[in-house]
């Protein structure tokens, strides 16, 4: 380990800094917590050989990327079709259009989040690292039905178990992709219904965009308006997600449109 140096860690870096720069960071993040703990322990007498080499390496774009999302007036006819199918990946692509959720709050649910018709994502799934309540519309609720014999933990549990373990597993990342995929909507991630939801909000609900927002659980105004906004907006929300459950499962016909400020 003493042979390693900051020439090293670029060398792993280096081919993906630019082209996977969130796994780059990540990277870069580990070995500065390994090489710290590594020296503290006495196992490595130089300084840090992470620190300072992200000024050897390209600037990086910082412009986010955008999930490839179905267009809202195109989810009423996929919720249509993924009714049809039996598995758990297609209740899990359900709950993740139903909730606006990110993939992994869904695919890790379990089933002592839920409480009537709300689920509470822990903050530690949260990429916020905030605790999220989720008022569950009548179509989210039936998903539940439709899973709930399935496991006494997972709410979506996977069929197949890894080598080795001992407890049952949830369905996999890649499981709602490849049932999309399939499907013939491999052009779309899980991720993008979150924009599907948002487009809906702004084009079809005439939604407030602090409770939009809310919705998914995205910070609203600067760091002063944060730190004396302690409402959740969870009431308002509510009428939202019924309203978006309503549209997505043909329940109140194409359009809904909500007052500003209600």
């Amino acid at each position: 380990m003493e042979t390693i140096g900051s020439s090293e860690i670029l060398e792993v870096l280096g081919p993906i800094w630019t082209k996977k720069p969130e796994t780059a960071r990540r990277i870069l993040q580990r070995l500065t917590v390994i090489f710290d703990w590594a020296k503290t322990a006495g196992h490595y007498g130089a300084e840090n050989p992470a620190n300072g080499v992200t000024r050897a390496l390209p600037k990086v774009d910082r412009r986010p990327e955008h999930m490839a999302a179905l267009p809202w007036q195109e989810v009423p006819k996929l919720i249509c079709e993924l009714k049809e199918k039996d598995g758990t990946a297609a209740r899990l692509v359900e709950w993740v259009i139903y909730t606006a959720a990110r993939s992994v709050e869904a695919r890790l649910a379990t089933w002592d989040e839920i409480e009537g018709n709300v689920w509470t994502v822990p903050a530690d799934r949260m990429k916020r690292g905030r605790e999220h309540r989720v008022p569950l519309c009548k179509p989210a609720l039936g998903v539940l039905e439709r899973v709930k014999l399935l496991n006494p933990d997972l709410v979506f549990p996977s069929r197949q178990r890894r080598a080795g373990a001992t407890d049952d597993q949830p369905l996999s990342i890649n499981a709602g992709t490849s049932l999309l995929k399939r499907m013939g909507y491999g052009h779309i991630t899980l991720h993008g219904f979150r924009s599907s939801f948002r487009d809906w909000c702004n084009e079809a609900a005439n939604a407030n965009r602090e409770v939009a927002e809310a919705a998914l659980s995205h910070a609203i105004g600067n760091s002063v308006e944060q730190a004396y906004s302690r409402s959740d907006l969870f009431e308002r929300r509510r009428t939202l997600m019924d309203a978006w459950g309503g549209f997505c499962s043909g329940d109140s016909g194409d359009v809904v449109e909500l007052v500003r400020g209600a």
